[in-house]
């Protein structure tokens, strides 16, 4: 395949058109934002390699022709973010593409309309730059009234990152990839989901909002609570077996994404390695305390090494796909407990709110709402065991089709 095909190919994949040309703005809407599993699985496949090589500078002569700017702002901008998702990697080409903007080329004139929502808007927006941001909403007062007006969503977005960074100077949801201490102002931002840029947009109907499905974050809760249930038994002094690594490969891609998910609630500083404190602060979230002998022990296990730093995906992936022996109503039950502060007999959406903020404090307040709701089956406020029993066996049953499709 030569260069302008090949640029072609990622152009095509990212702007979907219909028979006549046109393009299809909700599924367009739904690619973009949607942070699909399969979809990234497929950009992995497709363009990793062209992904890998633009960021390290390979690709940086496309810039010559708008096309070839707009293949490799896909390729730097847009695909590490579905790539390298729940990692601070997501972010790696920002910078490289922010060079895009100022390449020469007069946008709004050489590119189509929905095409300058990437370049030059996209590419701004992303950055942690006031200038930037009142670049990004100049050029899309431009630009709005050629687009169609499913796309107008993006001058909610743009304004409300511009808001974002005059207040805060940063994106606070990044500071969990970056390492950074997030502000007060900060987290009251991040717990507004219609400031949440970073969730899933979910179409439904004709609303479009962003993010995460109640279901899929009752899913995510159970994971975590797989994962650190193993630790926990890990820190027990009378074990005598550890876990080895398992390569990725061996896994499906539907279970590599599930489990770097959970990884990423554990990863609290976003350098893709569990380390003590790490395991530390997730084991006390979950109400257990432990010496810091016995949290050595644990990564020993895992790691088959003497005084071992951390954890690395592939040592957690062989951690939570190792099979629990214990009886699955009797672990639910104990997991029960952990959100039933001061043993109610039920759960509260306090409790919940509690518990999920303690595991991963990007899930919004509105969020847990949600997940309430789901739960609640009599809508008397209280979520009782039967419910929770219920809501896991479900999640259970999504898991091993998801597993059969594969």
């Amino acid at each position: 395949m030569d260069l302008i095909q090949t640029q072609q190919e990622i152009i095509s994949f990212m702007f979907l058109r219909d028979e006549t040309g046109a393009v299809k703005v909700i599924d367009c809407l739904k690619l973009w934002f949607g942070k699909d599993n399969d979809t990234d699985n497929t950009i992995r496949d497709r363009f990793g390699v062209l992904v890998e090589r633009a960021l390290a500078g390979e690709l940086d002569s496309w810039m010559e022709t708008p096309q070839g700017a707009l293949a490799l702002m896909i390729l730097i901008d847009q695909f590490p973010r579905n790539i390298y998702r729940f990692t601070k990697e997501s972010f790696a080409g920002d910078e490289r593409a922010r060079r895009i903007v100022s390449c020469g080329h007069d946008w709004l004139a050489v590119l189509r309309p929905e095409e300058c929502i990437f370049v030059p808007c996209l590419i701004l927006t992303h950055q942690e730059n006031l200038a930037d941001q009142e670049m990004c909403v100049d050029f899309f007062g431009r630009l709005e009234p050629k687009l169609q007006s499913e796309f107008r969503i993006f001058r909610l977005i743009f304004e409300e990152h511009l808001k974002i960074i005059d207040l805060v100077g940063t994106f606070p949801h990044r500071d969990h990839y970056y390492g950074r201490p997030t502000s007060e102002l900060g987290r009251k931002l991040l717990d507004n989901p219609a400031l949440r840029f970073d969730l899933p947009l979910i179409v439904d109907g004709g609303s479009v909002h962003f993010g995460y499905d109640p279901m899929k974050l009752w899913a995510a809760t159970e994971h975590a609570f797989d994962a650190v249930e193993r630790l926990d038994e890990l820190t027990h002094e009378h074990l005598e077996h550890g876990f080895g690594s398992l390569a990725p490969s061996w896994l499906s891609p539907h279970q590599i994404a599930q489990i770097k998910e959970t990884f990423r609630e554990f990863d609290r500083n976003g350098d893709n390695i569990l380390d003590i404190d790490e395991l530390t602060e997730v084991l006390a979230s979950f109400k257990r305390h432990y010496p810091r002998a016995r949290l050595q022990l644990a990564l020993d296990r895992i790691t088959g090494e003497t005084g071992a730093t951390g954890i690395h995906f592939d040592q957690f992936a062989a951690l939570v796909r190792t099979d629990m022996s214990d009886h699955w109503e009797r672990r639910l039950r104990r997991r029960f407990s952990l959100f039933d502060h001061g043993g109610k007999g039920y759960l509260s959406e306090e409790d919940l709110l509690s518990c999920i903020h303690g595991m991963d404090d990007l899930v919004t307040t509105a969020e847990v709402d949600e997940m309430m709701k789901l739960a609640d089956s009599d809508h008397d406020g209280k979520i009782k065991f039967e419910d929770f029993l219920r809501l896991m066996r479900t999640v259970a049953d999504i898991d091993k089709e998801e597993a059969n499709a594969e």
